[in-house]
């Protein structure tokens, strides 16, 4: 919430923005065991880069799948750092991470495969319904990577007690007088004239 400023009207400023932070069950909320994200590593060059992808997350771990031949596969093997960000809802969340790479020439390729495809299209992986198998069958393509990504928490922010905060510094300082509110929090002054230096015209 605002805190009172007795110098002047609140502003952005006065907001203590850690009591925005989700709290564990809004996290756990807004997480879940699959969603959209925008998942985002960076070039040889340093700019950092992301794309919204579909995840599953595991035992605190993220994990993604893209074609073989992407680029940031070539990227995260250069430098294996990546963030995940999760927008949802008015709520949202920030992780960093350290990315494995798997392919299908590691032995536990298909463990992997056998859990990973079902959980993130959302289906029974000994469902017997044609189109269930077939979308298994298209995930599951020969060059196909999945990516774990370890869950660091960076940040997390609440929009609607944002929204709280900021109506009630408002409210505040609505309740103050004009002239208060009105008040310079910052006077300038007209720099000295240098000795000898006529005043222009």
């Amino acid at each position: 919430m605002a805190e009172p400023d007795p110098r002047g009207p609140l502003t952005a400023e006065s907001i203590d923005y850690k009591t925005m932070a989700l709290d564990a069950g809004q996290l756990g909320t807004l997480v879940g065991e699959r969603g959209e994200c925008v998942f985002t590593w960076s070039t040889r060059e340093g700019y950092p880069v992301g794309v919204v992808v579909a995840y599953v997350y595991r035992n605190g771990t993220f994990w993604t799948t893209c074609a073989g031949h992407k680029k940031r596969l070539r990227a995260l093997r250069a430098r294996p750092r990546a963030a995940v960000v999760i927008n949802k809802d008015g709520r949202t969340a920030t992780f960093k991470g350290e990315c494995v790479i798997h392919g299908r020439e590691d032995d536990d390729w298909d463990q992997l495969t056998r859990w990973f495809y079902p959980a993130l299209a959302g289906v029974d992986p000994d469902a017997s319904d044609a189109f269930a198998r077939g979308l298994l069958r298209f995930l599951n393509a020969p060059h196909q990577a999945i990516i774990e990504t370890s869950a660091d928490l960076v940040v997390s922010f609440d929009f609607g007690k944002f929204s709280v905060a900021i109506q009630s510094a408002i409210a505040s300082n609505l309740k103050r007088p004009l002239a208060e509110l009105a008040r310079p929090t910052v006077r300038l002054r007209r720099p000295p004239r240098a000795a000898g230096n006529p005043r222009s015209a």
